[in-house]
């Protein structure tokens, strides 16, 4: 049996003690890019503009409710896009100034919309353009820490165990736990984050870039913020190499979905000191980001598909818009409370003599598909064998999509 090669990437204090076995990680970078470059090809020839800009608009609100969701905001994501509205007027947003004005009390979901506020706002000025691997310092890291929680130590007053964010600064105590894990002395921050920033600076990859963002993330360099610092940076600099050109998918809403899954790891990869669990994690998300555009501009068309249909037929169809099919019972389970069983029969009867459905038989059971031809279903079949070979867990509602 061949030995693993370990790598050590970091020589400093703290961070050396990190290790890295780049051959066990499920997708190697070329591989990465390789996926990249063939969305921006399907993106060229397949992909409806309207269905583009869509995607880029909810990339910037998912991304950044996700990023919000990552420190514990109670915002729903309808209060998010209510705040996310301000943002695309160019408004500033005034809410907790003027209850301040008026002598109210400020409250957790006052907290929350300022948070996101920052977040959006940020996230889509950053995104505007593409980012610039040089400009990445010490006192960048610092300034978007600081962009991102503007504002929100005004909280300490009203909200009861909250820990101040010190905006812009680094933290300047060693009081910080992540479960059972101890982060950097706080003395060992900026050296640390200067060695993090010349190594992924140094024949820049996506893997150097998710071992930035694990290694940050151990560094915990600020007092309160470091998941939004960390979601943004790699965002950014995943951007810089090229990769992501559009801005049509993140990593980030991803990690919200699979929160359990992305705190397990990143706790791995700290406790364990290895860095390959949380960056094998971050493979798994790239990858199913990119497989998800696919996969939404798949439903859009579906769903256009279902648009000039009786209303009862398209009730019945709905469900398959997000499913690439479903066994008869399932189909019926999803509609059977806007319908009786009969209706739902005859409908679905209606439907197949349109050759609006497809129908495929297995055993005793009846699956049923949209009989929609679109260039999605194949990319995405041959996507998902690929990586159905290489990862060792794919969502259901990307598999089955």
């Amino acid at each position: 049996m061949s030995k693993t090669a370990v790598v050590h990437p970091f020589n400093g204090p703290f961070l050396k003690d990190f290790v890295l076995a780049p051959e066990l990680l499920p997708l190697q970078d070329e591989e990465i890019k390789k996926l990249d470059s063939d969305l921006a090809d399907y993106e060229q020839l397949f992909l409806n503009p309207d269905i583009e800009r869509h995607l880029i608009t909810r990339n910037e609100l998912l991304a950044s409710f996700a990023i919000s969701k990552a420190e514990a905001s109670g915002l729903t994501l309808s209060e998010a896009q209510a705040v996310y509205e301000c943002i695309l007027k160019n408004k500033a947003y005034k809410f907790v100034a003027e209850k301040l004005k008026k002598g109210l009390k400020l409250i957790r979901k006052d907290h929350d919309k300022l948070e996101f506020f920052n977040i959006a706002k940020t996230f889509r000025l950053l995104n505007s353009e593409r980012f610039n691997l040089k400009d990445l310092k010490a006192e960048f890291v610092q300034d978007l820490h600081r962009q991102l929680t503007q504002g929100l130590d005004i909280f300490q007053s009203y909200l009861p165990e909250f820990e101040p964010y010190r905006s812009g600064k680094w933290r300047n105590n060693n009081l910080i736990r992540v479960g059972w894990y101890v982060p950097a002395d706080f003395n060992a921050v900026e050296r640390g984050v200067e060695e993090l920033i010349s190594y992924v600076k140094t024949d820049p990859s996506p893997t150097k870039i998710a071992v930035f963002h694990t290694a940050l993330y151990a560094l915990h360099p600020f007092s309160n913020g470091n998941k939004r610092v960390c979601r943004i940076l790699e965002h950014l600099l995943l951007r810089s190499l090229g990769l992501n050109r559009k801005n049509l998918y993140s990593s980030s809403y991803y990690y919200h979905k699979e929160k359990t899954r992305y705190y397990k790891y990143l706790l791995y990869s700290l406790e364990r000191k290895n860095l390959n669990h949380f960056v094998s994690f971050v493979d798994e998300a790239l990858a199913l980001s990119m497989v998800s555009v696919v996969q939404l501009s798949l439903q859009s068309k579906r769903n256009d598909f279902l648009v000039p249909q009786v209303e009862g037929i398209r009730t019945v169809l709905k469900p398959l818009v997000k499913r690439r099919q479903l066994q008869f019972k399932n189909l019926f389970r999803r509609v059977k409370r806007k319908m009786a069983r009969q209706t739902f029969v005859n409908y679905l009867q209606q439907a197949a003599d349109l050759n609006l459905v497809e129908r495929r038989r297995k055993g005793r059971s009846t699956y049923y598909r949209l009989n929609l031809k679109a260039p999605e279903g194949k990319t995405l079949d041959v996507w998902l064998e690929t990586l159905s070979g290489k990862l060792a867990y794919i969502p259901d509602e990307i598999r089955n999509g």
